[in-house]
């Protein structure tokens, strides 16, 4: 009892407002430990965050689910914390799990809290919760979590107590995945792509050079390559969101090279070529084997260096190189010839592979040897 007693009193001793110089002080501790805290008692202040709140069904029957609400039996948490990012608190049976998210992963959980009901709510802080509620239950540590200091035992009753606040919205999962993916693919597109029109003072080389690296930049990026996994397995149950995804990513892409290749055609320094399907075929190139090996995650991201390296490839193809291919509808070509049951086109003044409309001839070179019926160089 004496140590319990002692240990209370060490406790009281650590200031709960502000001291004389804004730091922590505990007694036995050196001064110079002391580190600076809030009007809360907290070494950093954080603004309150938004949580989507999901109170869904069972996945596995439970011998309590009989007395709980069919759609609300079990309720856990997510918020974005970044582009294509999540942070979820999932009160587990046997632990909790705290762990990050990509845009993807996410989806799973937040189509899971779509069969049930979905609260946007924000935190308090320093919150009213309390430590001292009995059994720590789903719906116990999530009131804990968001700082409120309700008395309810299931996720239906706090369901009901949070959807009766002021500023809980509840949320039609389809419409905020298509606002959210119209805003982070425009945001991206726009910052990575930058000022389309300024590449059309360099040369055709570095324009193309430029405008590649930055689309690749993009294409390889941790957040693009998640969306593009929500994209793929989740159009059938979100077909707006999956094509708001391509429309301000892919699409909008394909719009700067093509903008890029009018400018050159305008003056004279490409030769005529349809233009859209043309530029597709850059973007094309650009992804290769090398970006569908890397979104199905059997190989790590590339790194800048890679990423620089194999744009310069591609752009010399694309405007001058000499190319195998294994059909015809890759790029616009006059003629081809068969040369060991391959489709091989030539290199010359009056009939190149290329763009550009004067080129001098070039040898082949086994680097830029590209599979275009697979998507470009890999």
């Amino acid at each position: 009892m004496q140590k319990l007693i002692s240990k209370f009193f060490l406790r009281r001793k650590v200031t709960s407002g502000q001291t004389a110089d804004g730091k922590s002080h505990i007694a036995s501790i050196p001064d110079e430990l002391a580190i600076e805290i809030d009007h809360h008692g907290s070494p950093v202040s954080k603004r309150p965050s938004e949580w989507f709140v999901c109170f869904v069904p069972g996945l596995q029957k439970q011998w309590w689910h009989g007395f709980t609400n069919p759609r609300h039996k079990h309720v856990f948490a997510l918020k974005m914390v970044g582009d294509g990012q999540w942070v979820i608190f999932e009160p587990w049976w046997n632990r909790i799990m705290v762990t990050v998210l990509d845009m993807d992963e996410a989806v799973k959980f937040l189509r899971w809290g779509a069969v049930g009901s979905i609260l946007k709510v924000t935190e308090r802080i320093p919150g009213d919760g309390s430590q001292a509620r009995g059994w720590a239950n789903c719906a116990v540590l999530i009131s804990l979590m968001l700082g409120r200091s309700y008395w309810t035992w299931t996720p239906h009753g706090l369901y009901k107590r949070l959807s009766a606040e002021d500023g809980v919205e509840p949320v039609d999962l389809a419409d905020f995945l298509e606002e959210k993916l119209n805003s982070m693919m425009q945001r991206i597109a726009g910052e990575a792509l930058g000022n389309v029109s300024a590449l059309t003072k360099l040369s055709p080389e570095a324009a193309f050079t430029e405008l590649g690296k930055r689309i690749s930049k993009i294409m390889f990026s941790l957040s693009s390559l998640s969306l593009h996994r929500f994209a793929v397995s989740e159009a059938p149950r979100f077909p707006v969101a999956a094509d708001a995804f391509f429309t301000h990513g892919p699409h909008q892409a394909v719009a700067s090279v093509k903008a890029l290749i009018s400018h050159f055609c305008e003056r004279g320094q490409f030769r005529d070529c349809d233009q859209e399907r043309t530029s597709r075929t850059f973007l094309s190139m650009l992804r290769g084997n090398l970006y569908l090996e890397t979104v199905l995650g059997c190989r790590t991201e590339p790194d800048e260096r890679d990423l620089e390296s194999r744009t310069k490839s591609v752009v010399e193809v694309f405007l001058r190189g000499e190319v195998f291919i294994r059909g015809l509808e890759a790029l616009p070509v006059n003629a081809l010839k068969s040369r060991g049951g391959e489709m091989f086109a030539s290199v010359n003044e009056k009939n190149r592979l290329g763009l550009l409309a004067h080129t001098k001839k070039i040898e082949p070179s086994q680097k830029l040897r590209a599979d275009l019926m697979l998507g470009g160089i890999s």
